[in-house]
């Protein structure tokens, strides 16, 4: 079926269902009460010759107008060059967010992720440095970073956040985490 024949598909099951909403807006609606003083409402003429009951009117809600908010600095002077207040006003919830503090990582054999994350989209430009231990591992804008080969121990990352021209935008807090890795001794136990 081609887009053009479903979309007059479309229109015209819409159109019949209108027609038929409208019909059923138009029927005269008849209240009956039975002997035990059941009270049901139908469009089917009673059978005591009962004329049709007069509803109140329709109750129609206008749609309110809202204004257009007002478009950020960033967006409203598109191609000029944002302030540094502006982006870390907007970036300052920069956090790494996985490893967790003082989380136990076990025996991770694959590349362990370090994850960071903030409110808004990075811009054009934008990279997130990433430290290990005071090292440099990572320069991306990607929110999840593998790191392969950590060594059993404590461990401190980092991240710092920078614009197209590398000025730093935010810096994360610190994580401490823990490698651990089962020992000769603990395998020879169970755990």
């Amino acid at each position: 079926m081609t887009q053009v024949m479903i979309k007059t598909f479309f229109l015209m099951l819409m159109a019949c269902s209108m027609f038929m909403a409208a019909n059923v807006m138009a029927a005269d609606v008849y209240k009956v009460v039975d002997g035990d003083g059941n009270v049901t409402y139908t469009d089917t003429p009673p059978p005591d010759g009962s004329k049709p009951i007069k509803l109140a009117p329709i109750s129609v809600v206008e749609t309110p107008v809202y204004e257009q908010p007002k478009k950020a600095d960033a967006e409203e002077e598109e191609g000029k060059e944002m302030t540094l207040r502006y982006l870390r006003s907007h970036y300052a919830d920069f956090a790494i967010i996985s490893p967790q503090q003082e989380e136990s990582v076990w025996h991770p054999d694959a590349a362990m992720p370090v994850a960071w994350g903030t409110r808004y989209q990075l811009q054009d430009g934008m990279q997130v440095t990433i430290y290990l231990d005071g090292k440099q591992i990572a320069k991306t804008s990607d929110q999840i970073i593998p790191v392969p080969n950590i060594d059993r121990g404590e461990h401190k990352v980092e991240a710092q956040l920078t614009d197209s021209k590398n000025r730093k935008i935010a810096t994360a807090e610190p994580i401490t985490f823990f490698v651990r890795r089962p020992g000769l001794y603990n395998r020879a136990r169970g755990g």
